[in-house]
Parts: structure tokens; C-alpha cells; sequence
């Protein structure tokens, strides 16, 4: 991995310490014992987790408290339900409105991941950014401004990343047909056929995710404190070979930056 900040560090390998059970849903993690783990001052550790609120991977149940967020599945189908209808509105308001060096962009977006392998670490954070970033550019599309920031609370990343890691090739094949129909009824300026194959675009990834979750949530948990661990840069769960990765913007296409206050962050 190329260099990073000791922040950065700590907030990507407690991520994928989330992502992949490490750390269990309702697990708390102790910024004196992280901070000794990295050998940084809780100062940093702060920074990071604070990140990590925003971005939905953990939680503040009490003032200076930091525990793993627990989804339930009535939660992640509300959100699912609450994406279709935002994102299907983006989609056809973009139909709407973009111009043509817009859509030409956007169907450049369409990357082709029929060949991907959920083996290959590379491929599952390939697509993970490429998925974001088309997502988020009919988001701007659209020339909606409150649905950006909608968007970011709907879809957290900490989502984002579970519906794209709880997919197989298959569905990421599915995910490449999708996007462009989607983007071909936006350049023919079909906002009704754009609205429909975003919705379907987006319930294609629900009982996966659900899935996934549902997988966690069961999952015996030892002891209410995590134990604090360092990664190495890949881990096999279930089967694949899963990495670290990098950062991702937001679904409103900002990237959260570290050193903020949780009040500045909301």
C-alpha cells in the first residue's frame, strides 16, 4: 500500500475490521487501546472514528463512547426503499436536464465488470468506486441539490461497500447491463425508463445485503469490547479474498474529510 497518515491507516484497517466480522455489531472499540495498538495519540484515533460515524460504520452511543453500528433488516429495507425512490427521481430528472457532455460522460461511467472475479481483491474495489461514482454522477445529474446530500444519509458508505462485497460475479455482470440501460434512457431522454431500471438497478442488490447482514448479526460475540487487531492487507472471508482498500467519497461525491467534530460531520 502506498504511504498514508497513521489516521488513514487506523480508519481503513478498522473499517475492514467491520466489513469482514472482525469487529462484531454492537462491539466496542477503546481509543487508549487502539491508540496503543498504532502507536498514535487518542487525539488521532478520534479523528478516525469520527470518519467513521459519518461514514456509518460505527456508532456513539454515549459522549466519547465508539461501538460498531448493528444494522437490522427493517432499517436496510427502508433504506433500500428510500434509495429506489430517490435515486429513481435523480435518474429522471438527469433524462430531463443533463446536457449532452453529461450523458456522454456518463456512459463512459459504464465500466464493464462481467469479467470481474470476487476473488481478486483489485476487482471488488474497482468496482466498488466505479458503482459510486456512476450512482453519484446521476445524482448531480439530476440538478436536484438536496438530493446529494439525501443521498448521503441514505446510502452511507458502510452500506455501499456491504451491497457491493455482498455480491457474485453474476450480479456484478448485472449491475454493468443495468447501468447501461440506465445511462442509454438518460441519452434518449426517457426519464420514466430511466426512473424504472435505476429502481430495478437498486433492489437487484437488497436480499444479498439483507443476507450478509442477517450473517453478522447472528454471529456470537465473545465479549462486549473488541479485541483491538492490526490487518494485513487482504483477509479470506467466506471464500474471497478481500483487501483493505482506499477511501471513497460519499454518495454526494464529497470525500469526508478527517479532523472533524461529529456535530460538523452531521
Amino acid at each position: 500500500m502506498q504511504d498514508i497518515s497513521v489516521t488513514e491507516e487506523l480508519f481503513l484497517d478498522v473499517r475492514f475490521g467491520v466489513l469482514t466480522g472482525a469487529y462484531l455489531p454492537r462491539q466496542s472499540l477503546d481509543r487508549a487501546e487502539v491508540g496503543a495498538a498504532y502507536g498514535c495519540k487518542q487525539g488521532v484515533v478520534t479523528d478516525a472514528f469520527n470518519t467513521l460515524v459519518a461514514e456509518s460504520y460505527l456508532e456513539v452511543p454515549k459522549r466519547g463512547q465508539y461501538r460498531v453500528r448493528r444494522w437490522t433488516a427493517e432499517e436496510v429495507e427502508d433504506l433500500f426503499d428510500m434509495r429506489a425512490s430517490l435515486e429513481g427521481l435523480a435518474a429522471d430528472k438527469a433524462a430531463e436536464r443533463a446536457t449532452e457532455a453529461e450523458i456522454d460522460h456518463l456512459l463512459s461511467l459504464v465500466r464493464d465488470t462481467s469479467g470481474m472475479s470476487f476473488d481478486n481483491p483489485a476487482d471488488i474495489e474497482a468496482t466498488t468506486h466505479a458503482n459510486l461514482h456512476f450512482h453519484a454522477e446521476v445524482m448531480r445529474m439530476s440538478r436536484v441539490a438536496p438530493l446529494a446530500e439525501m443521498a448521503r444519509t441514505i446510502v452511507p458508505n458502510a452500506l455501499h461497500r456491504r451491497i457491493v462485497w455482498s455480491q457474485h460475479a453474476a450480479d456484478a455482470a448485472q449491475s454493468f447491463r443495468m447501468h447501461g440501460k440506465i445511462a442509454q434512457a438518460i441519452a434518449e431522454r426517457s426519464g420514466p425508463m430511466a426512473r424504472l431500471m435505476m429502481r430495478e438497478d437498486v433492489y437487484s442488490a437488497r436480499e444479498a445485503t439483507l443476507a450478509a447482514i442477517a450473517a453478522l448479526n447472528v454471529l456470537p460475540v465473545s465479549t462486549e469490547k473488541a479485541v483491538v487487531r492490526r490487518f494485513s492487507e487482504t483477509w479470506e472471508v467466506n471464500g474471497r479474498q478481500l483487501a483493505k482498500g482506499t477511501r471513497e467519497p460519499s454518495a454526494d461525491g464529497k470525500l469526508v474529510p478527517f479532523g472533524l467534530a461529529l456535530a460538523q460531520l452531521g
